[in-house]
Formats: C-alpha cells, sequence, structure tokens
C-alpha cells in the first residue's frame, strides 16, 4: 500500500477538541490527498517526496466520528469509523508511568468499573532504532484500546486510567491518553539533540555518549542488533506480573545488597550504549516521540528520573527537564501544559538502591516552576522501600487530574501542594509558614512519622522538637530554640520517608530545607 498514516491514526482514536488537528502521512511524488473528519472535507497535494498535511480547524468534541483518506491519484482509502473528539494527553517517562493497571493494587475494583468507550488509550510500541519494529512481538500494542473488559482495562498505564477516569467523569467528553514511554531510560534520550547540545550542563551525556562510541565493537553490536526478539515463554511472562506486583521483590534486593556485582551484558540490548540504544542521547526522542508529532493535545504527563539517579546525573537534571519540556513543545508545535510527577520515596538495595532521590525531587520541582505552563506533583505519601514501581498509583492519577483541571479547564479546585515559604522565630519556637497551603495544614502520624521525616538541629546538634500545626503554620517548639544561634530544619529530605504534613484536602507538602 502506498497510502500510509502513521500509527497514532487508528480505529478508536480520539482528537483535540478545540485546537487546529494535524493530520500527515505519505503516499506517492504529487499524489492529490482528500481527507475527511466528520462533514469537514480537505484537499492538498504530496510534495516530491511523498509526504502530505492539512490541518483541520478546531472542532467540539463528538463521539463516533468518521475519518478517511483518500489518495485521488492509486485510488487507496483509509476509513476509521469509530473516532471521537475530546481531551489528549501524551504520557511519558520511564517504568512508573508506564506501569500497568493490572499491576495496582486497585486493579480488581477497576475492573468492576462501568465500561467506557470514550475512554482511550494508545501505547506507543517501543521502537528503538528503524527496522526494530521487524525484529519483535508488537501485537498488544500499536493500537487505541478503550476501557472496556478485564484485558483492556489492565493493558491501561495506571496513572493514565486514573487520570482518564476523572477526566471523563469531570468533562463528560472522550478523553485520550498516548503512552510514549520505556522503562528504564534517561530524561536524554526524549530530548531533541540540538536541545541537548545547546545546554552546557548536559555536556557529561554527549561525553559519556562519545566514549561508548570509541570502545564499541561495531560489527558483532550491528550482528546481534539485527536478530529476531524471540516470544517471551509464558512462564517468564507470569514471573515478570508477579515480579511488577513485588513478589519475591524483598528477597531480590536482599541478595542484590548481599552480592552487588553487576550482571554480565550482551553485546546488544536496548540497554547497551550505542547508536542504536533506547538510553542514547535523543535516542527516543528521534525513534517513538517524533512518530506522534504533531498531533494535537491538551497537554503532557511526565514520570521519570529514577534512571538519572542510577547514572549519577542528578546534578543537572532540572537542566535536563528543561530541556525534554522544550523539545517537546517544539515538536508538539505549542506551549503546552508539562505536568510531571517527582520521584516517590524509595530506599532500594545493592546496584538498585537510591542515591541522591531529594535533590533529584528539588531540581524537578524547581525546573516545573521555571518553565511557564509547567507543574509537579508531590507524592511524598506514597512510593516503597523496597519496590522502585510502587503499586499504588491512584493519587498521583488524581493529582495529576486536579492539575489539569485548574490550569487547563478552569474549575476553582485545590491543586498545588503546600510549599514552604519562609521561618520565623519566637522565643522557643520555629513558625514555618507555607504557601498553597489554604483550607489550613494538618499532622497525619498514620501516614508519615515525624521523627523519620523531620531533622532539626540546634547550633549543630539534633533536637525533637514538639510539633503541632496551625493554619499556614507548621510550628517547632523546644527550649533549645531560645538561645540558638543556627537552626537547620529539614523536611522529608531521605530517599525513603513517608511525609506526615499535609493540607485539609488530602496533598502532602512538598520536601523542603531551611536555616534561621
Amino acid at each position: 500500500m502506498k497510502l500510509v498514516l502513521p500509527q497514532i491514526f487508528g480505529e478508536g482514536m480520539v482528537f483535540q477538541r478545540g485546537k487546529r488537528i494535524p493530520v500527515w502521512g505519505k503516499s506517492v511524488k504529487n499524489d492529490r490527498i482528500s481527507v475527511k473528519l466528520g462533514d469537514t472535507v480537505l484537499e492538498t497535494e504530496c510534495n516530491d517526496l511523498g509526504e502530505f498535511r492539512v490541518d483541520f480547524p478546531p472542532m467540539e468534541e463528538a463521539e463516533r466520528v468518521r475519518f478517511i483518506v483518500d489518495s485521488l491519484r492509486t485510488y487507496e482509502s483509509i476509513d476509521f469509523g469509530d473516532c471521537a473528539i475530546g481531551e489528549v494527553f501524551l504520557c511519558g517517562g520511564q517504568s512508573n508511568m508506564e506501569f500497568l493497571l493490572k499491576y495496582d493494587v486497585g486493579a480488581e475494583d477497576e475492573y468492576k468499573t462501568e465500561d467506557d468507550r470514550n475512554l482511550r488509550m494508545f501505547t506507543c510500541p517501543q521502537i528503538n532504532f528503524d527496522g526494530a519494529e521487524n525484529l519483535g512481538d508488537f501485537s498488544e500494542v500499536g493500537f487505541w484500546r478503550s476501557w472496556t473488559g478485564r484485558e483492556n482495562k489492565g493493558q491501561f498505564g495506571a496513572i493514565p486510567a486514573y487520570m482518564g477516569k476523572i477526566l471523563r467523569k469531570e468533562l463528560g467528553v472522550p478523553v485520550g491518553m498516548i503512552a510514549c514511554n520505556w522503562g528504564g531510560t534517561p530524561a536524554a534520550a526524549w530530548a531533541s539533540i540540538e536541545e541537548i547540545q545547546n545546554t552546557p550542563a548536559m555536556k557529561p551525556v554527549l561525553d559519556w555518549y562519545e566514549k561508548t562510541l570509541s570502545d564499541l565493537d561495531w560489527r558483532p553490536y550491528f550482528e546481534a542488533s539485527e536478530k529476531p526478539v524471540p516470544p517471551v515463554p509464558p512462564e517468564m511472562k507470569a514471573r515478570m506480573d508477579n515480579f511488577m506486583m513485588g513478589v519475591g521483590l524483598r528477597e531480590f534486593a536482599e541478595m542484590m545488597e548481599k552480592n552487588p556485582v553487576p550482571m554480565p551484558m550482551p553485546v546488544y540490548s536496548p540497554y547497551v550504549p550505542g547508536p542504536r540504544a533506547a538510553i542514547r542521547p535523543a535516542g527516543l526522542y528521534d525513534t517513538m516521540l517524533k512518530k506522534t508529532a504533531p498531533f494535537a493535545l491538551a497537554g503532557f504527563i511526565w514520570y521519570q528520573g529514577e534512571d538519572d539517579d542510577y547514572r549519577d546525573w542528578q546534578e543537572f537534571y532540572g537542566e535536563s527537564m528543561k530541556a525534554v519540556i522544550r523539545s517537546w513543545r517544539r515538536l508538539f508545535e505549542e506551549e503546552l501544559p508539562f505536568y510531571q510527577v517527582d520521584l516517590a520515596p524509595f530506599g532500594g538495595r545493592g546496584l538498585t538502591a537510591a542515591k541522591k532521590y531529594p535533590l533529584l525531587r528539588q531540581l524537578q520541582h524547581e525546573s516545573s516552576k521555571e518553565m511557564p505552563k509547567a507543574k509537579d506533583v508531590c507524592i511524598m505519601d506514597l512510593g516503597d522501600d523496597i519496590n522502585i514501581h510502587f503499586r499504588d498509583k491512584r493519587k498521583a492519577g488524581e493529582r495529576l487530574a486536579n492539575l489539569a483541571l485548574r490550569y487547563i479547564y478552569g474549575r476553582d479546585i485545590k491543586a498545588d501542594s503546600p510549599e514552604f515559604g519562609e521561618a520565623l522565630r519566637d522565643q522557643d519556637r520555629i513558625l514555618l509558614h507555607f504557601t498553597d497551603a489554604e483550607p489550613g495544614l494538618v499532622i497525619d502520624r498514620s501516614a508519615g512519622d515525624t521523627e523519620h521525616a523531620l531533622a532539626v538541629t540546634a547550633d549543630g546538634k539534633p533536637v525533637d522538637p514538639a510539633v503541632f500545626a496551625d493554619g499556614e503554620f507548621l510550628i517547632l517548639s523546644d527550649p533549645a530554640f531560645a538561645d540558638a544561634k543556627e537552626i537547620t530544619v529539614s523536611y522529608a529530605e531521605q530517599n525513603y520517608c513517608r511525609g506526615f504534613l499535609f493540607d485539609r484536602t488530602g496533598l502532602p507538602a512538598f520536601p523542603f530545607h531551611t536555616k534561621c
């Protein structure tokens, strides 16, 4: 067939309402193309490379919309009858965004919920180089699923599912979630090479990649990369499902802690550094993200950072994230909202242990504040000491949905977590003021523990103050404060701890540290 559309266009797709709608594809040189969406028809001519694009005017929400693309030269036709127009979000990052609903603790309850054909999800095939799509089994991805039946619901990403269900309920329009993610990949894999090169702080990434190429044994690497990927045996699939649900994970972590020896790497895998690696700079930006652009969207959601911690790329993570945000907005031709999830509490063991999660959370928060239309979600009340894939994603999805409802759709709801503003001294008390703390702060010791989450010193000596909340203030009281020259307060600044400070809507406070 000579008339071809990108894979993102398919039966059951959701187009973005209220914005221009790009449609693009390929046919033969100088072909005349007719594109029909609902009652609107546009025509255009292919260029010398056979490429075409049309842009439909903004449309209102609709269900069961027909979408037809005709070639007037080859007489080929593509016809999808069950499309919709509503709200569309692209969901990026690594494995905690990829994490399927079937692994979540709430899966069984979600399977029992009413089917909804107007909540839909497209999962992009994980392709790390041109031709990889012909070497493995991608039958479970690359098409639009609807929220119907146990199998389909289980294959939704958990966070996109929880977010999408809220948007469906609150907005009453079709909702489409596009999963474009890959576990164990760094932020740099998702930025354009131009942005990386123009971001001086990311030079260590380019230096690392240049060295890997200079050390690479090219011929066996390429020969191994061209081999078909064998099917995963059912018993291995079952073992992976159990592993994602935490079965045997503690024993594995303890083994890794006792014997922290790296596993031998094959000549080629998507994680072996090289020109076909999923982890290479701009790799997945080129081979996955570009295939979805410039599909019209309402915004992006993002959950990533664990891999940058593993690679010791923490110090410049804020600049990496800004490079990602700029790259995505340029590719999709719009300054779209970008909402990221800050890293959850996690400890890990041995080679899998967290290193500098507090720094990453700080940079995630700062980069979100520094970029227009960017926000971040705090989940310091979630996480797991052993399992990097904590299994309760509901609150993360709900908080992302609330950000969208407030800042995209103008709903009058509380969506921002409390954030430390300033510290005031009053004799033997420290008054810590928080912004976004309405309708008041609360201490929930059933959720977290002041002993582990709060660290206080007076003139360098540890203090265990009385702690209570009053309106927008967290108040610490101890006799040692009265004469101390310097007091330091640190909250939730560990790799793993559970926060105890919330606002009265249930949003956890962002971590912070201060001196006064």
